[in-house]
């Protein structure tokens, strides 16, 4: 998803800000970026060396994205990314089915929205492109509208929406190593719906939105080759008990992959 080139990007050095909350940005980043693959295991003291950080701020960081459901504890073995599957997707489409539609209550102050517009014409140019630079610009775009709805959401609703809207970047990250890319939908109809009041319209573009990233997921799950399938929960089971090569050998049927994604 982001990256260090993009302009959108806004990761300070560590001295910048406490090591701590710079441990926190990173991890989240490289989890939510896929840089941390799904399913894969990790362990404090190599997250410490591989990303420059400290061990104590590693294990800090790790249990406050534990709690997000970013990873997840391994008793004895250290940690896990959390996998990206059906059931993961299917929860994420009905967190945000749930949530997001309240944010067609906001009304958009001129200015904001003005700013907002500018910000979705500017993402609107990338549409179409299937570099990587256009496609991190462009859903960084995105997201940054997105935060600034949330923000003006606020409280408890703001929180359970950025964590959303970080499983539903991390899910399009993960696609991406399929070579499924993702391109989210055009905001400009939310942001003048918002501006001028319109619940309905607003409503509608967001369940637009919603119904288009529903669609994407589901097709790529489904589409998902079999050098991708180690990120599934069961997959990790098998290796743990048998070995690599059973896992290997082993892909799990469609109905396996869909999960309860509808």
């Amino acid at each position: 998803m982001y990256d260090h080139s993009s302009p959108f990007a806004q990761a300070r050095a560590p001295g910048a800000e406490p090591k701590a909350a710079f441990a926190l940005k990173r991890l989240r980043r490289a989890v939510i970026e896929c840089e941390l693959r799904p399913g894969t295991d990790c362990s404090e003291p190599d997250l410490a060396q591989r990303f420059g950080l400290g061990r104590a701020a590693v294990r800090t960081s790790l249990v406050t994205l534990a709690a997000e459901g970013l990873v997840a504890v391994e008793p004895r073995r250290g940690w896990r990314v959390a996998p990206v599957t059906g059931a993961l997707i299917g929860d994420v489409i009905r967190a945000r089915t749930a949530i997001e539609p309240g944010l067609a209550e906001i009304r958009l102050p001129h200015d904001t929205a003005a700013g907002l517009t500018a910000l979705t014409r500017m993402g609107a140019a990338l549409h179409g492109r299937d570099d990587r630079q256009a496609l991190v610009t462009l859903r960084a775009a995105d997201r940054q509208i997105l935060d600034q709805l949330a923000a003006r959401a606020g409280g408890l609703v703001g929180r359970w929406l950025d964590e959303a809207w970080n499983q539903a970047d991390r899910i399009a990250a993960f696609f991406d190593l399929a070579g499924r890319h993702h391109q989210p939908v055009g905001r400009e109809p939310l942001i003048a719906a918002l501006a001028a009041g319109d619940a309905a319209a607003a409503r509608s573009e967001i369940a637009a939105a919603l119904t288009a990233f529903q669609d994407f997921a589901t097709a790529a799950l489904l589409s998902l080759p079999s050098s991708l399938d180690v990120a599934g929960v069961e997959d990790g089971r098998r290796r743990r008990q048998t070995g690599p090569a059973t896992a290997r050998g082993t892909r799990p049927d469609r109905s396996q992959r869909q999960g309860d994604i509808t």
